[in-house]
């Protein structure tokens, strides 16, 4: 452990002019740095912690949030690396900090003694000096949700440090029979339950936007969480759904590139309306506002999530707008969520698109979009959760 923190800190220094430009030029980057840096001690007591990724976690985890409060009786408070899973957990008035750079002398700093009673980590959380420095204080931790891609296999088994943390787990739950597979490697003690992401039930949401996208009956098509490396693909697909009378919903994935999407739809000459500023509503609608993707999943009836189309991105969640009974589009990069596409793919309300001129052709071929209920899912998933963290109580 000394050895990975030591490369760690010379990696850290090599990297930080690097990551000064960064922080200069990408606000999102910048957001509360020093805070990863100079963590504020934690002051609560008697307390889970649960360490997540970012937005898509957070949802995710949220789907389970209150079976883990009845079991363990204990309040939550949360732990991320991304600005917008900070910003998402604060706006449903939940206790959130930043994880600070994997160093052991910050946990300490961090943690300063007041140790969780629990720490859960959620599906490829899995950092070397946060689990060792829990462990070395005979905290519980336990990997949720957890998922291992063919590359991330092939690099734990190479890096000793890797195997080293994933066995300091006291128990894995895995998504899938391949993901317990893969993590009975470096672990023995690896349950299966399903993925968390089908816990997901419907909302109801009283926004008043809500309404006014509504109110002339036309069928609402949602590019969600789009990137701005995805702007080309943009481009042709706006005109070709407007061309079918859908109303089209554009949401950034980052509300920092709102500029570039306003720029790009003035360049194409699309009309449009801000979601806030809906009182001259066009047929085209971009969103300014962050948080409110799933209420707009709520009204549409198609929706092409974002992040698919280019090697670099990873994908967005499928699960969500598919619970709303929207049929699905997303292109051929969704590495992040391959087991949801696959499942959705078996239901036959997604489909994986990589040319523009083939979203017309299966727009029109989709007539009846299938109901789908998670229920009964959601349902299967709470009672496996709390059958393996009641005998963890247990133990």
């Amino acid at each position: 452990m000394l050895s990975y923190n030591i490369i760690l800190f010379f990696v850290f220094l090599l990297s930080l002019p690097y990551l000064l430009i960064k922080a200069i030029s990408s606000k999102r980057f910048r957001y509360r740095f020093f805070d990863r840096i100079n963590p504020d001690p934690i002051k609560q007591s008697e307390y889970i912690l649960v360490h997540l990724a970012s937005l898509g976690e957070a949802k995710a985890f949220l789907n389970i949030k209150n079976t883990i409060e009845s079991i363990f009786k204990k309040k939550l408070l949360f732990s991320v690396t991304s600005n917008i899973g900070y910003d998402y957990l604060k706006s449903q008035g939940l206790e959130v900090f930043l994880a600070p750079l994997d160093f052991i002398f910050l946990y300490k700093k961090l943690f300063n003694y007041n140790l969780p009673h629990l720490a859960i980590f959620f599906e490829t959380e899995i950092w070397p000096s946060y689990l060792n420095y829990l462990r070395k204080y005979n905290v519980r931790v336990i990997l949720i949700n957890a998922r291992m891609s063919d590359r991330s296999y092939k690099f734990y088994l190479r890096f000793k440090v890797f195997y080293e943390a994933i066995s300091k787990f006291d128990i894995i739950i895995a998504k899938s029979q391949k993901d317990m597979e893969k993590f009975n490697k470096f672990n023995k003690n690896v349950k299966l339950c399903d993925n968390v992401k089908y816990a997901l039930g419907k909302k109801t949401f009283d926004y008043d936007f809500l309404l006014t996208l509504k109110m002339d009956n036309k069928k609402i098509f949602v590019f969600a969480s789009f990137h701005k490396q995805e702007l080309e693909f943009l481009q042709k697909a706006i005109n070709e759904v407007l061309s079918l009378g859908y109303r089209v919903i554009i949401a950034p994935r980052y509300m920092e590139d709102l500029p570039l999407f306003e720029k790009f739809l003035k360049g194409i000459a699309v009309e449009y309306s801000m979601l806030s500023k809906l009182s001259d509503i066009k047929d085209c609608v971009l969103v300014d506002r962050f948080g409110i993707l799933e209420a707009l999943y709520s009204i549409s009836s198609m929706v092409f999530v974002g992040g698919s189309l280019s090697g670099k991105l990873k994908g967005h969640n499928p699960i969500e707008p598919a619970v709303y009974n929207n049929f699905v589009f997303c292109g051929r990069f969704m590495d992040s969520f391959a087991q949801e596409v696959e499942y959705l793919k078996n239901l036959g309300c997604l489909t994986q698109i990589d040319n523009i001129n083939n979203l017309k052709e299966h727009i029109l071929k989709i007539q009846n979009l299938r109901i789908l209920s998670f229920d009964k899912k959601k349902e299967e998933i709470e009672n496996c959760y709390k059958s393996l963290l009641l005998k963890l109580t247990q133990a």
